[in-house]
């Protein structure tokens, strides 16, 4: 059963990797529906398999599942950027004031292992897993549960967005060195200079938005 099973999330994962770089490269538009059975059938695939692969897409906010009507491509606009970054920002302030304080010699160990990766990463999904594990390393220390889970729940929908960042506005690699400052100031005990470099950098890569929208979507249009 064990072994049926890591079968099946193997494909699952295959499935999903594929769909997401149609959808990120344009070759499924936003707003296009995506039909379980048309899926199962063009991979070979079982239902289970795809419903599985369509739920990581969800949960990573490339698809959103529409009542009566299925799951769609995802179609990012302007104004849910913005919306995103005002909730974050109120979030990001209070589980850092709650979470910095209470950092220890194993955070600081994880957090360099976490910046190492990055720096040394030339796949583009697995720098992006490894700053959105960095900022939740970053805000569990905080206790605040929901808090945290509805901040980790709006970095996951903003996967595409993030990975767009990184592709095309960094070429591939994630500048590290407002973490490194993050985590020396956390370790000095400068709370608030460490919060504020982590908002500053925050909001410069945010403030320009709709240029960065413009330049993610560039190969739909």
């Amino acid at each position: 059963m064990a072994t049926k099973a890591k079968k099946t999330m193997t494909i699952a994962n295959r499935i999903a990797e594929a769909l997401k770089q149609e959808i990120t490269y344009g070759k499924i538009p936003p707003g296009e529906e995506i039909v379980e059975q048309n899926i199962a059938e063009r991979f070979h695939a079982s239902n289970i398999p795809v419903r599985e692969a369509l739920r990581i897409l969800e949960g990573e906010g490339y698809i959103i599942h529409r009542k009566f009507s299925g799951y769609h491509v995802r179609q990012i606009n302007p104004a849910e950027i913005v919306e995103c970054y005002d909730i974050m920002r109120f979030l990001t302030v209070q589980l850092l004031s709650q979470s910095i304080p209470c950092y220890t010699e194993l955070t600081y160990h994880r957090f360099r292992i976490i910046i190492d990766g990055m720096d040394n990463s030339n796949v583009i999904d697995n720098t992006v897993s490894l700053f959105k594990k960095f900022v939740e390393e970053a805000f569990t220390s905080a206790g605040l549960k929901y808090s945290m889970e509805l901040a980790m729940q709006i970095m996951n929908h903003n996967t595409p967005i993030i990975k767009g960042m990184v592709e095309k506005i960094y070429k591939g690699k994630f500048p590290t060195t407002f973490m490194r400052q993050f985590m020396e100031l956390c370790q000095q005990k400068e709370t608030e200079k460490a919060i504020k470099i982590w908002m500053d950098e925050y909001e410069q890569r945010t403030k320009n938005y709709v240029e960065i929208l413009s330049i993610i979507t560039s190969d739909i249009k």
